[in-house]
C-alpha cells in the first residue's frame, strides 16, 4: 500500500483520550497505522461547579502534548481531526479550556454534540456490520449514546447525560449493596422517557471499550476458536449470566479477571448492567459487538465524502475490495473461476440437500469463490492452510463470524480429510449438515479452479448433464490447449464424487473443430 497521506484522529473522551493515525492512499484504501490511549477520566475532575478543574486541564493538555509531539513527527499527516465529547460538554469553562488547548498544543478540538456523537456511533455501524435494521448504545465516560436504524437509515437517536463513570460515581462508589437494583430503576425509567427505544425485536449493538470487554470475557469463558472481536454476538442468557457473575465479584477479583482492563474493573459493573437492560427490554437473542464507533464513523465521513458516497453500498464487497488488495488477488482470474463454479452449480442444484435456501448456497459459494486461495500470498505449497488460517484469523466487515467460518472452510477445500481436519476446534459452530454442505461447495470451487489450472482461460464453458442412473457427465468446451486443465480435473474429480455420493465423467471438447 503506497500511502498518499495520513490522518490523526484524537478522541476526548470523558474515560480516555485516544490518538489514532490512518494511512490512505490514492484509491482510499486505508491502514490504520498507530493507535494510542491514555486513560485520564475528565469525568472525575468536573467540580461541584461543573468547571473541568485545573488539574483536569493539566492532564488533558499532558496528554495532548504527547499526542502532538507524535504527530509533528510523523512524515505527510495532512489532517488532524481533534474532538471531544460528553466530559468537555458538561464543563461551564469548555470554551477557556478549549482555547487553553489551542494556545498550548495549536490542536483545535471540536465538540461533539450528543446527537452528533449518536450519529457517528451509527454511522460505523451500518458500513462496518452486516446488520440493516438495529439499535446501537455507546455507553462512554460520561454519556451514553443510543439509536435506532432500518434498512440502514437513522431513524432514531438520543444522548443520555449518564455514562459508566458517572454512574459508578452516583450507584457504586459507596458500596451500597443495593446499587445494582437502584441503578437498574434509574436506566428503566431513562429508556421508558423514549418509546422507541423499548419494546423492539431489534438486535442491539454495542459500541465502545466497555462493551469490547464483554465480549472478550465471553470469548475467552466460552474457549471462543474463532479471532475476532468485531460482530461477535452473546445469546441474551449468558449476556445476563456475564452481568451477575461481574457483580458477584470484589473489584480486586474483577482486577485479575482474562479479558478485562483493569482501568474498567470498577465501571464495568454499570455498563454492563446498562447494555444487559437494553437487551432484555428489547426482547433480542443476542447481543453483538461493533469493534467500530465514534472514531471510525468520523473517519468513514470523511473518506466518503472524498469518494462521493453517502455509505458503504455494500460493507462485504469493500472488505473484499481492500483483500483484494492486500493480498494482489487476481481479480481477473476470480472472477473467470466463479463465472466456472457457478456452470457446474447449476448443474448439481437439485442434489442439495438440506434447509438452506439456494439463496444461501449461492452467496457462500461466491463469496468463497472471492478468497479461494488467499494464502497463495504466503505459500503456494500450503495455500490451503494459509487460507484458513487467515480467514480464521482477522476480522472482516459485513460478515458473521459463522459465516466467516463457512467462507474459510469452502475457501480453502483442499480434501474431505483437510476439512476435517481445519473444523475440529469448530465443531460447536458448524453442524454436520452444514459441514456437508461446505464438503460439497468446496469440491465445486476446488474442481471450478482445475478448469483454469494455467490461468490462461482456455476453458470457455461447462455443462453439466445428470444421466438416469444419477450420474453425472461434465463437458468442457475449450480453446487451444487445455491439456494441463484436464489433467486436474481428471484428478480431483473425486471430491465432487465423494460429496455427492455420484459418479462423475468428464470430456473435454476443442469449441474450434
Amino acid at each position: 500500500m503506497s500511502i498518499l497521506q495520513k490522518h490523526a484522529i484524537i478522541d476526548i473522551g470523558s474515560n480516555s483520550i485516544r490518538l489514532v493515525i490512518i494511512g490512505v492512499d490514492q484509491d482510499f484504501f486505508s491502514k490504520e497505522l498507530l493507535n494510542f490511549k491514555t486513560v485520564a477520566r475528565l469525568s472525575n475532575y468536573i467540580d461541584e461547579n461543573d468547571q473541568l478543574s485545573t488539574k483536569g486541564v493539566s492532564i488533558l493538555l499532558d496528554v495532548l502534548k504527547r499526542f502532538r509531539f507524535i504527530i509533528e513527527r510523523e512524515k505527510d499527516v495532512s489532517i488532524v481531526d481533534a474532538f471531544a465529547t460528553a466530559a468537555m460538554r458538561k464543563a461551564k469553562n469548555r470554551g477557556a479550556v478549549l482555547n487553553c488547548v489551542f494556545n498550548e498544543t495549536g490542536l483545535n478540538v471540536r465538540l461533539l454534540s450528543g446527537m452528533k456523537e449518536a450519529y457517528y456511533g451509527y454511522f460505523a455501524v451500518i458500513n462496518s456490520t452486516y446488520v440493516e435494521d438495529g439499535i446501537t448504545i455507546d455507553i462512554g465516560g460520561g454519556s451514553t449514546e443510543v439509536t435506532m436504524f432500518r434498512g440502514r437509515r437513522l431513524i432514531h437517536s438520543h444522548s443520555f447525560s449518564f455514562g459508566a463513570v458517572t454512574l459508578y460515581q452516583t450507584f457504586y462508589k459507596d458500596n451500597d449493596p443495593y446499587a445494582g437494583d437502584r441503578l437498574e430503576a434509574y436506566i428503566k425509567k431513562e429508556f421508558a422517557s423514549l418509546k422507541w427505544l423499548c419494546g423492539n425485536e431489534l438486535p442491539i449493538i454495542g459500541i465502545g471499550g466497555t462493551a469490547r470487554n464483554l465480549a472478550r470475557i465471553d470469548q475467552i469463558q466460552e474457549h471462543y476458536p474463532l479471532v475476532g472481536l468485531h460482530q461477535y454476538t452473546i445469546p441474551r442468557e449468558r449476556l445476563n449470566q456475564l452481568k451477575e457473575k461481574l457483580a458477584s465479584m470484589t473489584l480486586e477479583e474483577r482486577e485479575s479477571m482474562d479479558g478485562l482492563s483493569k482501568d474498567r474493573a470498577d465501571i464495568i459493573l454499570p455498563a454492563s448492567a446498562v447494555i444487559n437492560l437494553l437487551v432484555k427490554l428489547n426482547r433480542g437473542e443476542r447481543f453483538m459487538l461493533s469493534g467500530e464507533g465514534l472514531r471510525e464513523g468520523v473517519f468513514y465521513e470523511w473518506v466518503l465524502k472524498q469518494r462521493n458516497e453517502e455509505y458503504i453500498p455494500y460493507v462485504l464487497n469493500e472488505s473484499l475490495r481492500q483483500l483484494r488488495r492486500n493480498f494482489n488477488l487476481d481479480s481477473r482470474h476470480t472472477a473467470y473461476v466463479k463465472k466456472l463454479a457457478f456452470q457446474i452449480f447449476d448443474g448439481i442444484l437439485n442434489l442439495f440437500k438440506g434447509n438452506d435456501s439456494e439463496k444461501r448456497i449461492a452467496w457462500l459459494l461466491s463469496h468463497s469463490a472471492d478468497l479461494a486461495y488467499l494464502g497463495e500470498f504466503i505459500n503456494n505449497e500450503s495455500s490451503s492452510a494459509q487460507t484458513f488460517y487467515l480467514l480464521t484469523n482477522m476480522n472482516i466487515n459485513g460478515i458473521s463470524h459463522r459465516d466467516r467460518l463457512a467462507v474459510a472452510l469452502i475457501a480453502s477445500f483442499k480434501n474431505r480429510s483437510n476439512l476435517s481436519n481445519f473444523a475440529k476446534q469448530f465443531q460447536k459452530m458448524a453442524t454436520k449438515e452444514e459441514m456437508k454442505l461446505y464438503e460439497t461447495l468446496g469440491a465445486v470451487l476446488r474442481l471450478a479452479h482445475d478448469f483454469d489450472r494455467t490461468k490462461l482461460h482456455v476453458v470457455d464453458r461447462l455443462t453439466v448433464k445428470q444421466t438416469k442412473k444419477k450420474q453425472l457427465q461434465l463437458t468442457a468446451y475449450y480453446h487451444d490447449d487445455a491439456y494441463f486443465e484436464e489433467q486436474a480435473a481428471q484428478r480431483h474429480k473425486k471430491h465432487l464424487e465423494r460429496a455427492l455420493k455420484t459418479s462423475v465423467s468428464i470430456q473435454f471438447r476443442n469449441a474450434d473443430k
